[in-house]
């Protein structure tokens, strides 16, 4: 009989207890996560679990830079045993927010917008997502383009 594989959503405290030492917490996040790898279940993780785990790392707890909690993350997520959700995504997330001055959530839009069709972004903040191959445009520019739209429609 074939047992059906078990999913479990992690949040970010064990996260932080599997990277960090914590003499009550981290044995059992790293025996989870073990368990995870050896095939007792499967750990889930949400992109916003990513994002709230980038705010603690980067706190005054941790104090780690971009480059270290892209290294920590992507490690973390590629653990047997360990699903994330949009994990190309996140991943790609983590190397613009690294190496660009970009905070993650928008880098995790412009990388979550490639991945679906069309890549469109409206943002006042058009400077952003410069480079990051997305079209972005402010409201302004939406409304403008759609009043000349209209104008140029023949009445009816």
């Amino acid at each position: 009989m074939t047992r059906q594989k078990y999913e479990i959503w992690i949040d970010t405290n064990v996260i932080m207890y599997f990277l960090r030492t914590n003499a009550d917490h981290s044995p059992s996040a790293l025996a989870l996560v073990q368990k995870a790898g050896e095939g007792a279940f499967t750990l889930k993780i949400s992109p916003v679990v990513i994002y709230e785990c980038v705010f603690v790392l980067m706190g005054k707890n941790f104090r780690l830079t971009k480059e270290q909690v892209k290294t920590a993350l992507i490690s973390f997520i590629n653990l047997k045993g360990i699903e994330c959700e949009e994990k190309s995504v996140v991943e790609e997330t983590l190397n613009h927010y690294s190496r660009k001055k970009i905070d993650f959530v928008d880098a995790y839009l412009a990388a979550h917008a490639r991945s679906v069709t069309p890549a469109n972004i409206v943002t006042v903040n058009i400077k952003d997502f410069k480079n990051l191959d997305v079209s972005a445009q402010t409201p302004e520019e939406i409304i403008r383009k759609l009043k000349e739209s209209e104008d140029s429609e023949p009445e009816k």
